[in-house]
Formats: C-alpha cells, structure tokens, sequence
C-alpha cells in the first residue's frame, strides 16, 4: 500500500511539475532538465516511497532524449551551413560570369563609341557632367572638359548658345530631345543631340559633312536672311508711325546700305523714297535716274524694256496688280523668274499711308540646291526600287522614313501602313504572321529604339515557316537612324545545299570506287601471279619436253598474264593517287640509270616490232632528284606507247636535256600522229584510240604518266601531227629536298595503254 500510494504520489507530482514547465522557453527547459538529470537524488522520507530504479530509468530517458536532440540540431545546422555554402558559391559564380559580360559589353561599347568622330557627355544627378568620347578635330573649336563644353557661348557663336542653351533646359525640364545644326565661334558647323534616358542626359557633339553641311549653310543664310528682313520690317513700322518724333528719312535707312538684301521704299505718290546699293546692283539701273526719284511704274517699264523682269503675255494686268498694292496696308509674296535665269522672292508690304516698301530676296541658289536635293532624293528612292534586297530607313523617333518596295515584298506589308510612317513596334506586328520569333524581333527593336551609343551592327538568318530564308542585317547611322537590309536568299541557300549534298554523293562515290578499284585489283593480282608463275614453271626443261604448240601456248599465257598484271599495277597506282596515300620517296637518281631501267623491259618488245631505239643525254647531265622507280615507270609507259604506234623499221628518239630549271625526257616516235581532236584527252584514264595502228590498251599509261610527273611538281607537254608522229616530253624540276635513296628495283611491271 505504501509503496502504491508512493508510485501515485510521484507520478502526479510528475503531471503537476509537466503542467507547470510546459509553459517554459524549450531552451530554458532543456538546460533544467539537464541540470536534473546531473544532480543527485535527495534523500527525504517521500522521496523514499519512489523506487530508485524507477527514478534512474527516468533520468536515463531524459538524458538520451536531450542528447539526440542536441545531435539532431548539430546535423540540421550542418545541413543548413551546406545548403547556404552551396548557394554563396553559385552566387560568386553567377556574379563572375555577370561581371566578365559586363566587362565584354563595356569594351564593346567603347569601341563602338569611338568608330564615330565625336564628344560625347552624359550628365547624372550623382556623378554630375562626363565626358566619355572626344575623338573630334581640333578645328572645329569644340571643347573636350565638361565644364568648359557646358559653357555653350565660349565656343559657339552668340545665336547658336542661345539656341542651344534653351534646348538644354527643355531636355532638363521636360525630357525633350532635340537635334540641332549650330556653328562654333570658328565658323564650323556641327551637329548637336540631346536626349534624357533614365535619369541620364546624354549631349553628343558630332561634324557635319556632305548634305547636311550644305543644309546648315543654307539654314545659317536663311536665318541670315529672316533676320534682316525682319529688322527691314521693323524700321518700316516705326517710319509709318507719328512723324514727329522720327527722324528724317536718310538718317533711318542709312544703315541698311550694306544689306546684301535689295529693299526700295515707294511713298504714296509711288515715287522712290529710298533704296540701297543691293537694289542697285540688282536691277542695274542709273544711279541718276534713281535720283530723281522716278515711279514705280516707270521702274518697272525700264525694267521690262531690258528683258530684266519676267516675261509675261498680260503685262499690264500683271504691272497694275503689283501697284494695286498702295494703300491696302497688307502684304504680298511672289517668286520672279527672270529671263537670264535668276529667280528672286519678292515681298511687297504696303503701309497704311499708301507707301510700299520692296524686298527682293535672290533664292537661285536655294532652289538650285534644294532641285539637286530632290533630284538627288528621288535617284536615291528609284535606286533603292530597283534593287532586290529590302532597305528600311528608320528615324531616332522609331519611326519608319524610307523603304523600297523590295521590304514591303518581303514581308508583304500594305503601302497604307508604310506611308504613314509606322513604328518599328507597328511593322514588327505586322510582319509577326510570317516570322514570329520574339527574340529576335526584339533585337531588332533594340537595334532601332536603343540610345545611340548602344546601338548595334548584327547580322542574322530567318527560317520562316513557308520556306523562305532572309538574311538580314541592321547598321546603326550617323545621324542617329538604323539601316535594315532583308534578303531572299532562298534559292541561294538551296542551290547551296543541292551542292553541299551532290558533294558528299561524290565524295562518297570516290570513295567507294577507289576501295572497289583497289580490292578488286588486289585480289586480281595474287592469283594472277600464280599463274605467271606456274606459266614459267611449266616453260622450263625441269618439268619436261614440251612440244612447239604447247610453248607457243604456254608463251602467249605468259605474255597476257605480264599484260594483265601491268594494267592491275596501273589501276592500284592511280587508286593510291586519288586516295591521297601516295608517297614520292626523293633521292638523287642517276640519269642514264632510270634509262636503262625503263629500256630493259623494253628489249623484246623492241625486237619484236623491229623498232630501233635512239638514246640521245645532253653532256653534263648526271643525277638529280626524284623517286627513281617512278621516273623508269614514266619513261617505260612513254616508250611503250611509241612502241605501240610505230611501225616496223620506225625509229624512236628518247632524249633527256636541261630545260630551265627542269629536266625534259622526251620521247619522240614516228607512227600514225593524233589527230587535233583526240589530243586534249590522251591523258585521261581508259582513253584508248587506235587510229589506224593496230595498237590497243587498257588506256591507263599516259594517264599514269601525267599523275606522276604532276606529283614530282613537273608537266607533260603534247604535240603531234597525223601522219608524222609524236612528241610527248615529260619535265621533271632538278632539285628536291632529298630523302633517303629507296632500296633500287628493276622494273617492268606497268606498260602504256
């Protein structure tokens, strides 16, 4: 009972104590319990109803499960430490690669800056003004330090600063671009460009040439022009107020004597009031008569009468609309055309008071300029019409200024869409329906949208659905527009691939001819040697009598087994050749050696034909460098075609003399010729003709003659005459980097065909 009562004390103090540490921090518990398990028990009276060995396996049980969490956590922070050590590492990796592309766009985008003469500066709320690119002449006067380059009336003239400095202001106010055309103090004109992007303002300095500086001359003399004629105005509306106060008339117009502008004042009785030099020089007319100060009318009859004003049928309509102008306080504007080619803008502004005032602007050479310009315009378009390849033209804006109808073929886009100008974001949407690959329509938008420092150059090749195939490239321009050029090059591409394929059909069909050839030729060759062999085995006294059928026989086996060898050797030679496995084995070789060798095998055949054989070797000759079994097989198939082709009682020359740096063995025979049409073909394998000789090969001598000498660096020459012979002289070039002599071979193995 009382150890009972003992066991249920302890155990609901054991509840009790749970209840009340379950509330606990799992830390604070943790290092309580192991501060439990390492005290000893109490000893009390209470505490003896509990069994010790009850208590012990508590401890126990504590103290392993304390210990296994406290591995868990080792390994699950272990775990974690991998896992977060792994991840820096491919974060390091990530970040390298990102820097080295970083470090390759930024190279590029230096040197791609630098191709353009020009200062480039950009200008951020941090880092203030920077100049990155200052590759401009000297000559021009534009300065290379932010802050002198910021200073816009030190090195530009007073209009241009002005111009520029409001320009500036819009573009920091309200991100508004702009693309000027100024001059500099030294007289230069240059091109100016300014844009904001991302918080970055980007002011570019570039020079002028071609078109676009005679456009900003002719802008310059324009503004020249409109400022004078509006300082003119002016005057004229302070002489038609009060007159009072102003003074006298000489004394307000004497400045504007030196305007290159011609400008007479008329008063209201239409008698000149006033005129400078230019209306002088202009009309050429007496200073004396302008003097007296002679009418309108009458100026403008003088005029006529010396072909000096246009020719009109009307004349008197067209006089009395120009002096209908006094009094109607108003304006009017014409262009005269005048007989020795000048055309003048003519203003006529009358005063309220009934006075006209004149101005005579001569434009001839504008509109000379802006004729050539349109002319040239228009050569341009009808040139780019004409070519097959598709140009577009697009503006910095974005938007589209020139294309040929080859761009709206190629991507089948409706005139509508292009004369209006479209974005590149409206052409790419149009053309989606016959090529729809996001990545690189979206190159092509950087290509034209991108600020003009990142713009650039790329070439590319479109598969599109249909089977068509464009190459297409993209140019970034000078003046801030972007060039794209699309191309079919369809048919190209499969002609290319028709060839690539015929290619590797005929490779391979070398191939295979040349292993057939060689195979086929080998296995021909054993047993074909064992024929020859039992044919000689047979003909000798050892094997017994024979009779004189049986050696005639037994000799004509033999001499078509030596035949069919020589053309089996010839094939495996020219085998070897096109395989590209043949090997020359140069060594100094002794002149009349090779000749004695080639002759040897000749001998019964000279003997038997009852050719005579002419050895004819230039004093001096002795040795020189070659593969000396090849050169006897050249000399052998020479000689034996001329004995093929001679008749009884002919003679054959065989002669070896200097030629250049050359050594010539000519082989010179006096049998049937070759006829003019059959000479260009001698040399081609299996090419056997008899004309007229009785003689017949396999046609594979002259063939394997032309092979060889070509392999020793030489040629073979060829003339011949029907009727009177032959002349083929094989050159060899006399000097060789020397190999290791071969082990020397009589030969006799290779006949001509």
């Amino acid at each position: 009972m009382g150890a009972e009562w003992g066991a249920r004390g302890t155990m609901r103090i054991w509840r009790g104590e749970s209840a009340r540490l379950a509330g606990w921090p799992p830390a604070l518990l943790c290092l309580a319990l192991l501060l439990a398990a390492a005290l000893p028990l109490p000893v009390h009276a209470a505490d003896a109803l509990v069994p010790l060995s009850q208590v012990y396996d508590i401890r126990m049980l504590l103290t392993l499960g304390i210990t296994l969490g406290i591995i868990a956590f080792s390994i699950g922070s272990a775990l974690a430490c991998l896992r977060a050590t792994q991840a820096a590492l491919k974060a390091r990796d990530a970040a390298t690669l990102e820097a080295e592309r970083y470090r390759a766009s930024e190279s590029m985008l230096e040197m791609i800056l630098s191709a353009e003469p020009q200062v480039l500066l950009t200008w951020t709320a941090e880092d203030g003004p920077r100049v990155h690119v200052t590759n401009l002449p000297h000559g021009l006067g534009v300065p290379t330090e932010p802050n002198r380059l910021l200073r816009f009336e030190a090195w530009l003239d007073e209009a241009s600063a002005a111009l520029l400095t409001e320009a500036m202001q819009s573009l920091a106010d309200r991100g508004e671009a702009f693309n000027l055309l100024l001059r500099t103090e030294r007289q230069k004109h240059v091109e100016v460009d300014g844009r904001a992007a991302g918080g970055v303002i980007t002011l570019k300095v570039r020079d002028l040439a071609g078109q676009r500086l005679e456009l900003a001359g002719l802008g310059e003399q324009h503004r020249k022009l409109d400022k004078e004629i509006t300082s003119l105005r002016a005057l004229l509306d302070a002489q038609t107020r009060d007159g009072k106060s102003r003074p006298p008339v000489e004394t307000r117009f004497r400045s504007f004597d030196r305007l290159a502008t011609a400008f007479a004042v008329f008063d209201a009785d239409q008698r000149l009031a006033h005129f400078n030099q230019a209306y002088v020089d202009l009309w050429q007319l007496d200073p004396a008569l302008l003097a007296t100060r002679p009418r309108d009318g009458e100026i403008l009859d003088r005029l006529r009468q010396g072909r000096r004003l246009p020719e009109k049928a009307d004349y008197r309509d067209w006089k009395k609309s120009w002096l209908a102008a006094y009094g109607t306080n108003s304006q009017r504007e014409d262009q005269w055309h005048l007989p020795d080619g000048r055309t003048l803008h003519v203003v006529a502004d009358s005063a309220a008071e009934g006075g006209v005032t004149y101005l005579y602007e001569n434009v001839t050479e504008l509109l000379a300029l802006e004729s050539r310009y349109n002319a040239l315009i228009h050569v341009q378009r009808e040139t780019l019409d004409t070519l097959r390849e598709g140009v577009a033209v697009f503006g910095p804006n974005g938007r589209l200024r020139l294309h040929n109808r080859a761009f709206a073929s190629i991507w089948r886009l409706s005139p509508a869409l292009l004369g209006s100008e479209p974005h590149i974001d409206d052409v790419i949407f149009a053309s989606r329906p016959l090529y729809d690959d996001p990545q690189e329509w979206e190159r092509t938008k950087a290509a034209v949208t991108a600020i003009f420092s990142e713009r650039r150059s790329y070439e590319a090749r479109l598969d599109r659905p249909d089977g068509t195939v464009i190459a297409c490239a993209a140019l970034p321009l000078p003046d801030g527009g972007t060039l794209l050029t699309y191309s079919d090059v369809t048919d190209s591409k499969r002609v290319e691939r028709a060839l690539v394929d015929r290619n590797e059909a005929l490779e391979t069909a070398s191939r295979v001819k040349s292993a057939f050839v060689s195979h086929v030729s080998y296995e021909l060759r054993t047993p074909l040697t064992n024929i020859i062999g039992f044919t000689e085995l047979l003909a000798s006294p050892a094997t017994g009598a024979l009779g004189e059928k049986q050696r005639e026989y037994l000799s004509d086996i033999r001499s078509s087994g030596h035949t069919l060898l020589a053309i089996i050797d010839d094939i495996l030679d020219l085998a070897t050749i096109d395989a590209g496995t043949f090997e020359l084995k140069l060594a100094p070789v002794k002149v009349r050696g090779v000749i004695d060798a080639a002759v040897l095998g000749l001998r019964e055949r000279l003997k038997q034909n009852r050719v005579e054989l002419d050895i004819r070797i230039e004093p001096g000759l002795d040795d020189f460098v070659a593969d000396g079994p090849r050169v006897t097989q050249i000399l052998y198939n020479l000689l034996a075609n001329a004995i093929g082709f001679s008749s009884p009682g002919n003679r054959i020359v065989l002669s070896c003399r200097r030629e250049d740096d050359k050594l010539a063995f000519t082989v010179e025979d006096e049998g049937c010729g070759i006829p003019a049409e059959y000479q260009a073909t001698v040399f081609e394998r299996f090419e056997s003709r008899a004309n007229g000789s009785g003689h017949r090969g396999a046609g594979l001598g002259l063939s394997i003659v032309k092979s060889l000498v070509e392999l020793h660096g030489g040629d073979v020459v060829l003339s011949s005459t029907p009727g009177r012979g032959t002349k083929i002289s094989a050159r060899l070039p006399l000097v060789h980097d020397a190999a290791a002599e071969p082990a020397p071979r009589r030969y006799g193995s290779s006949r001509a065909g």
